[in-house]
């Protein structure tokens, strides 16, 4: 996976609000810390090699929201509607993401790293080259995708609903969940532990394992 071409010798200290200096609301080459963004509307803001440390995006609407080369550390970005977005080679670390939209967005080298996602969405969007390592994925709804070199790992994906969406190539196996809502036309080439496949064998066929 392609990480952000960010060369942080080049960046200028901003704030986020410098993005309505310019009139397509772009924000490119800038370190932005420690700011607090409530209830802003914006349609199609981009951004470009940009950081984000301990910024809070509380309950924003930024729909087509377009990233690239861009990273968030430590941010809060819960309740935000980034539906229709384009990211590429992003990366969130340490970042609390409760019930984000991501719906019908696009993911390409898009990086998701000890984030707080439960109660999320991610419906009908195209990930490519995404990982989700050491999260909380748990009762996000991740429906009507497509995936293709999409990884998990170390994740806890309680009460998950994954419907309509192919998981072959996919791997399960280290992360967690005591019940997901999944189909069984879903799961074919899907990697899971025994304790996973003991669960997915008595949620689709009523069979009782013994020890």
């Amino acid at each position: 996976m392609d990480h952000p071409k960010i060369s942080e010798d080049y960046l200028e200290s901003a704030s986020f609000f410098d993005i309505f200096n310019e009139e397509d609301y772009f924000l490119h080459d800038k370190t932005v810390e420690g700011e607090f963004v409530e209830k802003q509307i914006i349609n199609h803001p981009i951004i470009e090699k940009t950081i984000f440390e301990h910024v809070t995006f509380s309950e924003c609407d930024f729909d087509k929201l377009e990233l690239t080369d861009v990273i968030f550390k430590g941010c809060d970005l819960s309740n935000c509607l980034l539906t229709k977005a384009s990211l590429y080679r992003v990366e969130f670390q340490n970042c609390k993401m409760i019930g984000v939209n991501l719906d019908k967005s696009y993911f390409n080298n898009v990086l998701f790293k000890n984030c707080l996602m439960d109660l999320g969405n991610i419906n009908q969007a195209n990930l490519k080259e995404t990982s989700f390592e050491s999260s909380s994925l748990k009762d996000m709804s991740f429906n009507e995708n497509k995936l293709k070199q999409v990884f998990f790992d170390d994740c806890d994906l309680n009460k998950m609903t994954i419907l309509s969406t192919k998981l072959k190539g996919m791997d399960f196996s280290s992360c967690r969940f005591e019940t997901i809502d999944i189909e069984e036309s879903g799961i074919k080439g899907l990697k899971v532990n025994a304790e996973q496949a003991t669960f997915l064998a008595r949620y689709f066929l009523g069979i009782k394992v013994s020890y």
